[in-house]
């Protein structure tokens, strides 16, 4: 190797090196343990936040007409819930009348909700968990607790200034596992 291509390369590490070093000075004393990330809002992606959590009180209060509000109400609508897929409002409806009459307490709630907008289109990404006791007889006689959280990503459009829900997917997450006892003898 030459000597001013040695020379160039030994230059290269060592901005390599530095920058590095740089970076890490930078964010130190940074918390990094945060899971919520801060997310400057635009009026528009504020509308959507507010229609996200009022879709989700909707969804609390078990009433199908309430849910409507937010969302597109015709063939445009999709969901998928799983590996469970419907598509269109009235194949979700359906959906909705027959799963919602069958919990008790029932606490629904979109928290995390990060709202990306463009144009008449946006999109969200949040956190949900639903939590409710189970009415059925045929599991623990009303009284097995149902406790599932997860992700979902929500694609809205926005016509004549609405905002509303176009397609709702989401993920559940593991359920998690207890932890054995520590054996401290």
């Amino acid at each position: 190797m030459s000597l001013s291509k040695y020379i160039i390369a030994v230059f290269a590490v060592a901005g390599l090196i530095l920058g590095h070093v740089g970076v890490a000075f930078s964010h130190e004393g940074e918390d990094h343990s945060k899971k919520e990330m801060p997310h400057k809002l635009s009026a528009q992606g504020k509308r959507v936040v507010k229609l996200l959590e009022n879709y989700a009180a909707a969804v609390q209060s078990g009433k199908l007409s309430e849910i409507e509000k937010y969302v597109v109400t015709g063939a445009g609508f999709s969901s998928l819930e799983g590996t469970f897929e419907d598509l269109g409002w009235d194949s979700y409806r359906k959906h909705l009348a027959s799963e919602l009459p069958m919990f008790n307490d029932m606490a629904y709630e979109l928290t995390n909700i990060r709202p990306y907008v463009k144009g008449k289109m946006a999109y969200a990404i949040t956190d949900y968990t639903l939590k409710a006791t189970l009415k059925s007889n045929k599991s623990g006689g009303g009284k097995d607790r149902l406790d599932i959280k997860g992700k979902a990503t929500i694609i809205l459009m926005r016509s004549n200034k609405e905002w509303k829900i176009r397609h709702i997917h989401t993920a559940r997450a593991k359920a998690e596992k207890s932890k054995p006892a520590k054996n401290h003898h």
